[in-house]
């Protein structure tokens, strides 16, 4: 997944788009261009958001900050729910990852 998030984050950032791949898991994966970096986000699109009450979200995120502090639980106007990480510091070069492996665990395990 990490190679992923790498291509959404250099597909959005080039393009000027919010960049989006769908997981087998149900859930979305999203990059977001900024003018310094990118957000990268995973979450449920609103018809499968019902599966993380955002209360849930909230309190699981805030009884362990050191290990999900970094991702900021976000309801978007059309129903979806997410998690999003700022990026501002990534390279582009082949087998660069703006995310490690357990970072993108830790957004999984918040999410379920």
């Amino acid at each position: 997944m990490e190679q992923l998030v790498m291509q959404l984050v250099h597909r959005a950032c080039s393009e000027q788009v919010v960049a989006s791949h769908a997981l087998a898991n149900g859930m979305q994966l999203l990059a977001y261009p900024l003018e310094a970096g990118a957000l990268v986000g995973l979450g449920f699109e609103r018809d499968l958001a019902h599966r993380i009450p955002p209360e849930t979200l909230i309190r699981k995120r805030s009884s362990h900050l050191a290990r999900f502090g970094a991702w900021l639980p976000t309801l978007f106007a059309d129903g979806s729910c997410y998690v999003v990480r700022r990026i501002s510091h990534f390279s582009l070069e082949p087998g660069a990852s703006a995310l490690s492996a357990d970072d993108l665990m830790a957004a999984q395990e918040l999410l379920s």
